[in-house]
């Protein structure tokens, strides 16, 4: 995993692109430095951007302070799908591999 540089003067993130929280997944991470016209507009401080919905097409842009972590069953459910995702890999390896064999026998 590649590591991002802040400046010293900036806090730290809490969350990082990917995780999934109540709201969603975070897509997106930008910091409003305080001074600025967009942390008074929006606040001083990490904005995650949300992915709201599983096609893609609904984010939000959610303060850090209103990032919520996700349930247990939603936990559950990420889990479960990624499972699926890996047995399909797995057999998926196994059809290629099985394949790739026959290719190289003359």
């Amino acid at each position: 995993m590649k590591n991002i540089s802040f400046p010293n003067h900036w806090e730290s993130p809490k969350y990082q692109l990917g995780q999934l929280v109540k709201q969603g997944r975070i897509i997106g991470v930008e910091y409003q430095a305080p001074g600025t016209t967009r942390a008074y507009d929006l606040s001083k401080g990490w904005i995650y951007s949300v992915l709201i919905d599983d096609l893609g097409y609904d984010t939000e842009n959610v303060l850090e302070s209103d990032i919520k972590p996700p349930s247990l069953e939603q936990l559950e459910a990420e889990i479960d799908y990624e499972k699926s995702l890996a047995e399909i890999h797995l057999e998926n390896c196994s059809v290629l591999t099985k394949q790739l064999l026959e290719v190289e026998q003359p």
